[in-house]
C-alpha cells in the first residue's frame, strides 16, 4: 500500500509542478499582451496557489515515506493522497479557466481588441468608484462562444482554496465583439455589488409595485440583473438596448419564465430598455419601433395563459418600473441615484450626434479621443447600427477598426 501510494503521489506531484510555467496554460504571445497591472497580480496568485498546492504534494510525500515503516500511518497517508488529488483538480480548473481567458488572444487583432476592451472596461467603473471611494478593479476580457456576456467579479473566491480573482474577469461573446455594450452590464455586476446598488433597486421595485403582489415577487428577485442593464444603459443608451434585444429575442425563450433564473423575462427586459430611452430621451425614437415590433412578432397572446395577465399588469407598470430603477438610491453614493453621476444625456441620440458632428472624422482615429470618449464611441457606432439596418454592416465594420486599430498601426 504504501509503495502505491508513493507512486500515486509521485504521479500527481510531477503534474502539479508543470503548473510552475504559465505556459503550459497559456501562450508567452498571449501573456504578453496582457497589462502589467492585470498580468502581475494574476500571475502571482496562480503561482502562489501553485507553490501551495506543490507544498501539499511534499508533506504528503513524506508522510507515506513514514507509513513504509510505519502501518498505523497508512490510513493517514492514503487520506492524505485523497486531499492532493482534490486540490490539484482545484487548482487545475483555476489555472485552466485563468489560461483560456488570456489565451483567447491569439492574433493581433484580437489582442487590440480585447486590450481595447479592457481599458474601456475599467474606464466605466471609474467615476462611480472614485465617488464611492471604492478601489477601481482591473479587468481582464476574453472572448469566448455563447449568446451572453459574463464576468468572475474581482474578489470573488476562486476554485482553489485560498485563491481569490485579484480582476474581473469579463467573457464578451463573438457576435457582440464589435458591439460591446454587454461589457458595461458586467461592470454594473461589479460596481453594484461594491456599492450595494442592487438590495436599493430591489427595494425601490418592490416599492413602485406595492399594490400587486404578484408583481412584486416577479420583479424583485430581478434586482440584479436590472441594475447591471440600468449601467450598461447609462453608458451606451439605445444601443445597449437593441444589442439585448438581439440576444433575448430568441422565439423560443423570449416569453418564457424560467424558475430561479435571476434574468427578466426577454419580453420584458426588452420593453423596460425602452421605457428607459423613452424616460430619458424621448417619446419618439428608434425604440418605439422596436418595441412595436416585437410586440407583433411576439405578442402576448404567445405567452402561457398563466403568465398572460403579468406581462399585461406588468406593462401597465411599466413607467413606474423604469423610474424607480433609475431613480433607486445607490448606498455607496449616499443614497444618491446613479445617474447622478452617470448622467443619461450624455448618451442620448441627440448628444452621440453632436459629438459626431462636432468631432468629426478624428473620432475614429485620434488616441485623445479614444481616451477621452472611448465609450460614447461604442454607444455613437452601436446607435447608428441600430437605427440605420441598411447600413449596419458600414457601421459594424467602422466599429472593428477603431477597436482594433493598434494592431493595424504596429
Amino acid at each position: 500500500m504504501a509503495a502505491d501510494l508513493e507512486r500515486q503521489v509521485a504521479h500527481w506531484l510531477a503534474a502539479a509542478r508543470t503548473f510552475r510555467d504559465a505556459e503550459e496554460f497559456a501562450s508567452l504571445e498571449a501573456w504578453r499582451a496582457v497589462e502589467r497591472d492585470v498580468g502581475a497580480p494574476l500571475r502571482r496568485q496562480l503561482n502562489t496557489v501553485v507553490e501551495e498546492l506543490i507544498a501539499l504534494g511534499d508533506a504528503t510525500a513524506k508522510l507515506i515515506a513514514t507509513a513504509r515503516y510505519d502501518a498505523a500511518a497508512l490510513s493517514q497517508a492514503a487520506a492524505a493522497v485523497q486531499r492532493f488529488r482534490r486540490r490539484y483538480f482545484q487548482v487545475d480548473v483555476t489555472l485552466d479557466f485563468i489560461g483560456d481567458a488570456v489565451n483567447t488572444r491569439t492574433s493581433p487583432v484580437l489582442r487590440a481588441a480585447l486590450t481595447t476592451l479592457d481599458r474601456l472596461a475599467v474606464a466605466s467603473m471609474v467615476s462611480v468608484l472614485q465617488k464611492a471611494n471604492k478601489p477601481v478593479p482591473r479587468v481582464l476580457v476574453y472572448q469566448d462562444k455563447g449568446t451572453g456576456a459574463s464576468i468572475l467579479r474581482a474578489g470573488v473566491r476562486l476554485w482553489a482554496p485560498g485563491a481569490v480573482m485579484p480582476c474581473a474577469a469579463i467573457k464578451i461573446v463573438r457576435h457582440n465583439l464589435y458591439r460591446p455594450t454587454s461589457l458595461f452590464h458586467e461592470t454594473g455586476h461589479q460596481v453594484a455589488h461594491l456599492t450595494g446598488w442592487n438590495p436599493s433597486v430591489g427595494a425601490a421595485l418592490a416599492q413602485a409595485l406595492g399594490h400587486d403582489e404578484e408583481l412584486r415577487a416577479m420583479w424583485t428577485p430581478w434586482a440584479s440583473e436590472i441594475a447591471a442593464d440600468v449601467y450598461a444603459f447609462l453608458h451606451s443608451g439605445y444601443a445597449s438596448v437593441a444589442a439585448l434585444y438581439d440576444v433575448v429575442g430568441d422565439a423560443e425563450t423570449i416569453l418564457h419564465w424560467p424558475i430561479g433564473d435571476p434574468h427578466p423575462i426577454g419580453w420584458l427586459r426588452t420593453a423596460l430598455g425602452c421605457a428607459f430611452a423613452r424616460r430619458c430621451f424621448s417619446e419618439e425614437g428608434p425604440w418605439v419601433a422596436l418595441q412595436r415590433s416585437m410586440e407583433t412578432r411576439f405578442p402576448i397572446s404567445a405567452a402561457d395563459t398563466t403568465l398572460q395577465p403579468l406581462l399585461v399588469r406588468s406593462m401597465a407598470a411599466m413607467p413606474r418600473i423604469a423610474e424607480a430603477c433609475l431613480s433607486a438610491g445607490v448606498p455607496a453614493l449616499n443614497g444618491r441615484p446613479m445617474t447622478d453621476v452617470l448622467e443619461p444625456a450624455r448618451v442620448s441620440p441627440a448628444a452621440l450626434s453632436e459629438l459626431e458632428r462636432t468631432v468629426g472624422a478624428a473620432l475614429w482615429t485620434s488616441p485623445h479621443w479614444r481616451e477621452t470618449e472611448g465609450i460614447r464611441i461604442v454607444a455613437l457606432a452601436g446607435l447608428r447600427e441600430a437605427e440605420h439596418p441598411e447600413t449596419a454592416s458600414v457601421w459594424i465594420n467602422r466599429a472593428r477598426a477603431w477597436l482594433t486599430s493598434e494592431a493595424r498601426a504596429a
